[in-house]
């Protein structure tokens, strides 16, 4: 079992209090933990909930934190033996903790708290990389994808099991050959993104230079396919010019869908957004 005693319980019930008290203004909370069993080494804070995933910092045993979500990711044993590939999503810090050093009260699933997958609108990760010819350059065309999911539209050729064909539509759609790789024909630009989105009957606008008129758009409903660079995403590092969805707005984090990273429903601040979006090829988006 994992970190767990009267004591421990006594501890977590007066944290949970604290917390409840304390709070994080503008950030939603289903449940409060309390970090241990590190044996004082710290608990790293993950961009994805994978132990290889970059680190965001440590936290260290006692803390207490406010958990907005959980998810399902790589299984992780702490220094009692305790396993669980449960991870939580720590709004505050920006990053997810190994649920297994986590003191929640219970040895799974936090009742009440939802799955970091599940959020208002159909918010669906899709990797680029599906064995497709142009799959490293996919960014574009997968990002049509999934904003038109997220905003409740189904794309063209969409089959769950095999996304690929909705990708290559929108290649397609775009006016490219899905099946081959021109080494001329380097991604795609925003005016191929417009040009996909309305193959699918969706009118949608190129905005240039104005960062807060596209998140506003986001915090209003409505998703943003999005231009920037890899390398100031925390999750990331890569040096890429890149397209990905900013897919909504929850508790004060924007739902942002990463087509060359996990396939999860990543969250994070405007910050990091602006950050990624004030880059060579980026300082754009494609509101729907």
């Amino acid at each position: 079992m994992r970190w767990r005693s009267l004591l421990t319980k006594s501890v977590l019930v007066l944290a949970m209090v604290a917390g409840a008290v304390a709070g994080t203004a503008g950030v939603a909370s289903a449940a409060t933990a309390t970090v241990g069993n590190t044996d004082g080494d710290g608990l790293n804070i993950r961009t994805a909930p994978t132990t290889a995933s970059g680190s965001l910092g440590l936290v260290w045993d006692g803390r207490v934190v406010d958990i907005s979500c959980q998810a399902q990711g790589q299984s992780v044993t702490n220094t009692r033996g305790f396993t669980s590939n449960l991870w939580d999503y720590v709004p505050a810090l920006g990053g997810y903790l190994a649920d297994a050093y986590m003191a929640t009260g219970y040895d799974y699933r936090i009742p009440g708290v939802p799955d970091c997958g599940q959020t208002s609108g159909d918010h669906v990760p899709v990797s680029q990389f599906q064995g497709q010819p142009n799959q490293g350059e996919d960014c574009g065309p997968t990002s049509v994808v999934t904003a038109l999911l997220a905003a409740g539209v189904t794309p063209r050729s969409w089959n769950s099991s095999n996304p690929v064909y909705a990708i290559n539509r929108a290649r397609a759609d775009m006016g490219y050959d899905p099946s081959w790789n021109d080494p001329n024909q380097f991604g795609t630009n925003e005016s191929d993104v417009r040009r996909a989105l309305a193959a699918n009957g969706v009118s949608a606008t190129v905005v240039f230079g104005d960062f807060d008129r596209l998140l506003s758009h986001v915090r209003a409903g409505g998703p943003v396919v999005m231009a920037g660079n890899m390398k100031d995403l925390p999750w990331s590092g890569n040096d890429v010019p890149h397209f990905l969805t900013v897919a909504g707005y929850e508790g004060g984090q924007y739902l942002v869908l990463d087509p060359a990273s996990e396939p999860i429903v990543y969250r994070t601040s405007a910050t990091v957004l602006a950050a990624y979006w004030d880059n060579y090829l980026g300082r754009a988006g494609v509101m729907l």
